[in-house]
């Protein structure tokens, strides 16, 4: 039986074009590397863009502005002065509530050796006074100047409110331009798949818009309750709480989708926590029936309807926005994987077409 040898032989000009190609994707991935945070301000702007879309539009209806930059200005300037006076609520005595409470950390920590008090006899019953000490110790020396890392962590508040300046013009100029650009684009589209794909991009634009509002909604909603219920058991307690700062954190964190809530319930448990035990507690309570309540009501009602995902894709979304892009990342994953599923969806469908056609 005789063997027959197979030889293979690649031209010059195949091995120089697969250099080529090898030394491409190295650059563009570079490039790519490189611009990988101006790609990201590019995308949250034009995220944003869509969900205050609606808005710009309305308000050039109903004032009956004759150009698009009036409207876009005057919902900029309304987001802008909810936000300030939002920030001058929130922020300033959050600072310093946190300020105060490291620097009293050592105090409340040495306290523990008070035997009058129900942790202080804990401490004594299980011979943890050396512990104690120790940990109060640490946290001295860790705390004495508190201001180094507030000054390290400067350049990084600069280097984020840059990033944020340039997502407000992109977003703005994004308002202004992106209608004429869009009507551009239908103007060039194919006739034949001008209907189906403006449907397409319709059914996209929904679930952006629907989604953003749900979720501004939601965590509304949560921030409103979350202060009715301090305002009343701090009034129990008679425990003085900064009651705005405690339901500004609660909105800020509803906004991140699945983990927003419980880390918003976390932190103000925390706080409740420097001030009365019995207050931590009834917020442990109340956060725990709270998020029970919202999952099956609020959650399913106003979210569910629109971003046509299952709970599993929506999950598995939320992981890996987080892992792409953290916070910002969580809060765009879901309705782009809902958008992205439209996409694969009509593929399938305009697939199934042609091969039944053939």
């Amino acid at each position: 039986m005789s063997k027959s040898k197979t030889e293979v032989t690649f031209s010059n000009r195949t091995i120089l074009r697969v250099i080529g190609l090898i030394v491409l994707t190295i650059l563009v991935l570079r490039f790519v590397n490189n611009i990988s945070h101006q790609l990201e301000l590019i995308f949250i702007a034009f995220f944003l863009s869509m969900a205050l879309n609606p808005a710009v539009s309305w308000i050039a209806h109903y004032l009956k502005l004759k150009t698009r930059a009036m409207a876009t200005g005057i919902a900029y300037l309304a987001v802008v002065v909810v936000l300030g006076v939002f920030a001058v609520l929130v922020f300033p005595p959050l600072v310093r509530e946190t300020v105060d409470f490291v620097k009293q950390a050592p105090e409340t920590i040495s306290s523990l050796n008070d035997e009058s008090s129900p942790a202080g006899r804990i401490v004594k019953r299980y011979k943890l006074q050396e512990t104690v000490n120790g940990f109060s110790a640490n946290i001295k020396d860790r705390t004495k100047d508190i201001k180094e890392p507030v000054i390290s962590t400067a350049g990084k508040i600069g280097s984020m409110l840059i990033s944020i300046l340039t997502v407000f013009v992109l977003t703005f100029m994004m308002l202004v331009e992106g209608p004429m650009l869009i009507k551009r684009y239908w103007q060039m589209h194919p006739s034949h798949r001008l209907e189906h794909d403006r449907a397409i991009i319709q059914r996209m634009y929904k679930i952006v818009t629907s989604y953003v509002n749900g979720q501004v909604l939601i965590a509304g909603i949560a921030a409103l309750f979350a202060m009715v219920m301090l305002i009343i058991s701090s009034t129990l307690f008679n425990v003085s709480l900064n009651v705005v700062a405690l339901g500004g954190i609660v909105f800020l964190f509803g906004l991140i989708p699945l983990i927003g809530n419980t880390l918003a319930a976390a932190m103000v448990t925390l706080v409740c926590l420097l001030s009365s035990w019995g207050l931590a507690l009834v917020a442990i309570i109340y956060f725990l029936l709270y998020q029970q309540i919202e999952n099956v009501t609020l959650q399913p009602y106003i979210q569910a309807k629109n971003n046509e995902l299952t709970p599993l894709l929506v999950f598995m979304a939320a992981l890996l926005g987080v892992g792409l892009g953290g916070v910002l990342g969580a809060f765009v994953a879901i309705p782009s994987a809902g958008c992205a599923k439209i996409l694969l969806m009509d593929y399938l469908k305009t697939k199934k077409l042609d091969n039944n056609t053939l």
